[in-house]
């Protein structure tokens, strides 16, 4: 298949955004353009509008020299991240995404925190309040949530959560009452969930003013549901 006329320009403004630490969420955020269908655009699912072109390149503050004539290949490549650990006989890579791979026998919490920010999902985490005691978060949010503490990780503000990981665990910016730098020990995580954007061939979600479907003939007993 020939590639699109648009292809060049698309892979310089992905690989912009990678070198300033933008992921899909982060770029829709500064250009107001609706995630979803970013993600579609820069995939190349979809066409770019001349308005969307001005939006992006003003984000990324690229010139329309650069956009005109600078070559996808000389923008500069996020520095990659570091292994998740020595890979042992049965370990899997993921594509080529950051030269990231997978231990079944690892650090199971770490590797899908890495991929989370990798990919530039929203993540969730449960962490076991009684081993975070001292880790940088507010006591007070600690009394709040004496068993389990959720956080939640945007997407559209990875960068500013700036993850450092190490054996003991992440270090990560958190905004409560004010802003705190936390060691979370991979000991304290029970649970990482992450949420996927859907993929760029994927049907849109309907609409939510969308007409819901007539009711059907009622047949016997029925739950509702009530707020």
């Amino acid at each position: 298949m020939t590639a699109r006329p648009s292809a060049p320009l698309l892979a310089l403004l992905r690989d912009v955004a990678k070198k300033k630490g933008l992921n899909t969420a982060a770029l829709a955020r500064l250009t107001q353009i609706d995630k979803h269908r970013l993600k579609h655009v820069l995939a190349g699912a979809e066409p770019l509008t001349v308005d969307e072109l001005v939006l992006l390149s003003t984000a990324l503050e690229l010139n329309p020299a650069e956009l005109a004539g600078s070559p996808a290949a000389e923008a500069a490549e996020a520095a990659p991240l570091p292994s998740a650990g020595p890979v042992r006989e049965g370990a899997a890579t993921i594509g080529n995404l950051e030269q990231f791979t997978v231990d079944p026998w690892g650090n199971q919490a770490e590797q899908i925190l890495r991929l989370g920010f990798a990919l530039g999902c929203d993540i969730h985490v449960a962490l076991d309040s009684a081993q975070i005691a001292g880790s940088g978060v507010p006591e007070s949010v600690l009394r709040r949530y004496p068993q389990k503490l959720p956080l939640h990780f945007e997407a559209a503000w990875h960068k500013h959560h700036a993850p450092a990981f190490a054996p003991g665990g992440v270090t990560v910016r958190l905004s409560f009452d004010a802003l705190y730098t936390c060691v979370l020990p991979w000991a304290a995580f029970q649970q990482v969930t992450l949420f996927p954007l859907p993929p760029s061939d994927a049907p849109d979600p309907p609409s939510e003013e969308a007409e819901p479907p007539a009711p059907g003939p009622r047949k016997g007993g029925h739950l509702r549901l009530v707020e």
